[in-house]
């Protein structure tokens, strides 16, 4: 891999997996979602605690309801029907990924009712970025233990972490994309607020 790739190219490229027993609720939440998705790489688990511990207010605050609206029905409109769980859980008890594709399965292209959901976020409390942080800290010991690794022998990835994760904080902890392989092969999706409900409306007699 050239010198002309940043840290955050490098680990978007780089797929790991996990190895060992997860002793705590962050490797358990961590070894779920490398285990249950396919083509995670190192950046993927670092968007997923981000947005298990921020949850998505970046959206909110970069958009109006109206934006959202449309930028969900688009998305809804797009994916496939799929027979899934229509809630995946990430990190923590807060904020729970909206599986587009069960979701349409169960409530066809409702897109208000997905928006609804999505805007319940409002009422959230915000955490500060020192939570995040605290975590990105306990993600890096993962890694620096060996329990993450790159499915590439050749790279050391606790170095790589350990660089990527003092300039992503430098720069604000701001949100990241998913890499380009993850975003492939993996479900769309809506990160809402867990006690957000899900309910298909009565369908009249």
């Amino acid at each position: 891999m050239g010198d002309d790739y940043t840290e955050e190219d490098k680990l978007g490229f780089t797929k790991v997996q996990f190895e060992g027993a997860a002793k705590n609720l962050l490797e358990k939440a961590v070894k779920r979602h490398i285990e249950t998705h396919t083509d995670v790489a190192f950046t993927d688990v670092v968007k997923m605690l981000y947005q298990s511990v921020l949850g998505s207010f970046h959206v909110l605050d970069h958009m109006d309801e109206k934006q959202i609206e449309t930028w969900i029905r688009e998305a809804l409109t797009a994916v496939e029907p799929a027979k899934r769980p229509v809630t995946e859980k990430l990190y923590g008890k807060r904020w729970v990924r909206l599986d587009l594709g069960a979701f349409k399965h169960k409530n066809g292209n409702d897109y208000r009712l997905a928006t609804q959901s999505f805007m319940k976020a409002k009422c959230e409390t915000r955490v500060s970025q020192d939570k995040f942080r605290v975590v990105m800290n306990r993600l890096l010991k993962v890694v620096k233990d060996g329990k993450i690794k790159p499915k590439r022998s050749d790279l050391d990835l606790a170095a790589l972490a350990d660089c990527f994760l003092k300039q992503y904080e430098r720069k604000g902890f701001l949100p990241l994309h998913h890499s380009e392989a993850y975003s492939k092969t993996n479900p769309q999706y809506l990160v809402v607020p867990s006690e957000s409900t899900i309910k298909p409306r009565s369908k009249r007699p």
